[in-house]
């Protein structure tokens, strides 16, 4: 059944657009043959930019909200939309969240280094807004089997497994990876390759931001000792200042910039190339690149990401040389589709480098990478949300009470205060009894019923 679907995003979606707002382009632009699609933005569109997709575009606020969720079945949104518009607590339409991104981990990791006064509320914070998802959409989306299997426990806990939902549960959380375009890419203009040195032959290609959960220091070390033997390897990151202003440089990225400084590769061995890649040119620079590169720690965050830039490496036929932790490593390594290593092993990434720098092994990892490739253009990774938003009904356990939606969890919180409520009650008028005289002079009669009362039990 063909549904209208609002697409509440909450990146700015232009000419140059981070992880968050390519998934809802994307997802708008395969939604739309067999639906009615709105991708809603925070920003003012672009001039020209709605002339290139089969879809409608506005930017949403608060003026205009109320007539954009009136007019659609289904609201797809993301992160603090909820608290931006209280509203969508009260709709009955269909909420799909998408959980994709588990802010609170990234939380943890960007506020690490503050007090733990300073960090507990943001963190806090974070973990409200993600419960409040939980609470009260009627579908959830994920990237992976991991992040999966971290939301089902996720909503058992807030009481959204039920008598009411169990039965269908499993096909009201939704694995909807990343993906890339089904076509594959073809040089259409110059990448970055024209702002290298004549010199600069193999290439490494950081292919997105800097954030505080990445390890950029570790191979920056590495091409420090591999430029001796290797004087034509370069590590090109290609996007240093995030397209929404509204999200600072973090000091991972400062760091990264100071050390290439300290080892003279600033800007000629190791290149920081400013601004954001518009997304339809990001192709030619992919294109340019020899190898695509990542690296994290060892985290709870590393456990449940899912690298969106991995993807872009496999859309470009690209080898890969990755740390282990994530579940794309885990695929790159079956598929033989290019080296994993484990976090801040400098000697790992040298080796890697080595062996992905010879022409013999380096084509064996291209195959890999045409395989593993098969399971991550748009139109596979989005066929599970085309049969949802065909299908999409409210949640049984969701019903709309007084204007408001209203889960059992809430009313089981609601319960559960009017019982803690009657016990200190209780217990108030129990120690008032307590405490007085005729309950000290009745004392030896309750002792001797008692005493009575077990005789006769024995």
């Amino acid at each position: 059944m063909s549904q209208s679907i609002l697409i509440l995003s909450p990146d700015f979606v232009t000419e140059r657009m981070a992880g968050p707002a390519i998934r809802y382009w994307e997802f708008a632009k395969a939604l739309a043959p067999n639906h009615a699609v709105t991708l809603a933005t925070p920003n003012t569109i672009p001039e020209g930019l709605q002339q290139t997709v089969p879809y409608s575009m506005v930017q949403h606020t608060e003026e205009n909200i109320d007539e954009l969720v009136n007019r659609h079945d289904i609201i797809l949104f993301q992160g603090y939309i909820l608290d931006r518009y209280p509203l969508l607590r009260q709709t009955d339409k269909i909420l799909v969240a998408d959980l994709y991104d588990p802010i609170p981990l990234e939380g943890l990791e960007r506020h690490k280094d503050q007090h733990p006064d300073e960090a507990s509320p943001i963190i806090a914070d974070q973990i409200r807004m993600m419960t409040d998802q939980l609470k009260l959409a009627d579908y959830f989306l994920c990237a992976s089997p991991r992040q999966r299997d971290l939301w089902l426990g996720y909503l058992m806990a807030v009481g959204r497994i039920n008598p009411l939902t169990y039965d269908e549960i499993q096909q009201r959380v939704i694995t909807v990876p990343f993906g890339f375009p089904d076509v594959t890419p073809q040089r259409t203009g110059t990448g970055f390759r024209q702002s290298l040195d004549k010199e600069a032959g193999f290439v490494l290609l950081w292919g997105g931001g800097i954030w505080e959960w990445f390890d950029p220091l570790t191979l920056i070390r590495a091409i420090h000792r591999l430029l001796p033997r290797y004087p034509n390897l370069r590590l090109v990151f290609l996007g240093t200042q995030h397209p929404n202003p509204s999200i600072p440089t973090m000091p991972m990225q400062h760091r990264a910039e100071s050390l290439a400084r300290e080892l003279n590769l600033y800007n000629t061995h190791v290149i920081f190339q400013s601004g954001w890649v518009p997304y339809d040119t990001l192709h030619n620079h992919l294109l340019d690149a020899d190898v695509g590169v990542s690296a994290h720690f060892e985290t709870l965050e590393t456990h449940f990401s899912f690298r969106t830039r991995i993807l872009y490496y496999l859309w470009a036929e690209k080898p890969i040389i990755t740390t282990e932790g994530d579940v794309l490593a885990d695929e790159i390594a079956q598929n033989h589709a290019g080296i994993v290593v484990n976090p801040t092993d400098e000697d790992a990434w040298i080796a890697a480098i080595e062996k992905m720098h010879d022409p013999k092994h380096y084509a064996a990892y291209v195959e890999g990478v045409k395989t593993l490739a098969q399971h991550y253009c748009w139109s596979k990774v989005t066929h599970s949300l085309q049969t949802l938003c065909t299908n999409a009904s409210r949640s049984p356990d969701m019903p709309i009470e007084n204007g408001y939606r209203k889960s059992n969890q809430q009313n089981y919180e609601q319960e559960n205060n009017l019982l803690k409520s009657q016990l200190v009650e209780l217990e108030q008028q129990l120690e008032i009894i307590e405490n007085s005289n005729s309950w000290r002079i009745t004392a030896p009669m309750r002792t001797l019923r008692r005493q009575l009362t077990h005789r006769k039990t024995s």
